[in-house]
């Protein structure tokens, strides 16, 4: 099986979006059994736009050194609006299941809301479901 690396992110705003880029590297991580360290080194391949931004001052200029967890939550922290978790707890506690969605649709619509708010247990999901 070839190791294929992440594809390039760009640092859009966009949470399915980093979510898969964190999973493929992730995934390159092991395959290519990199520590941590050198996944860093290499990672700035696959970032553009103001992701690499972020990985060229913090990872390159101050040479912070990272966990992989860190340097995503930093860069997550970086790319996403300061207020962005606040707005996915808003809208989940205002998710109501729609007639076009089935309840498959709407229990994975909470719980991706729940997961990008980062404060709510699976406790609040199943309150607000029913």
């Amino acid at each position: 099986i070839k190791n294929e690396p992440p594809f390039v992110y760009n640092g859009e705003a966009n949470v399915i979006t980093f979510k898969k880029w964190v999973r493929e590297t992730r995934n390159w991580k092991n395959c290519a059994r990199l520590t941590s360290s050198q996944t860093l080194n290499l990672i700035g391949k696959y970032l553009g736009g103001q992701a690499y931004r972020f990985y060229e001052r913090d990872v390159l200029d101050l040479d912070k050194k990272y966990s992989m967890t860190q340097f995503f939550e930093e860069l997550f922290d970086y790319v996403f609006p300061p207020d962005f978790r606040m707005q996915q707890r808003q809208k989940f506690f205002e998710c109501k299941q729609e007639i076009k969605h089935t309840v498959k649709d709407y229990i994975r619509r909470l719980r991706d809301l729940a997961d990008t708010a980062g404060d709510i247990r699976e406790r609040d999901v199943v309150l607000q479901f029913w």
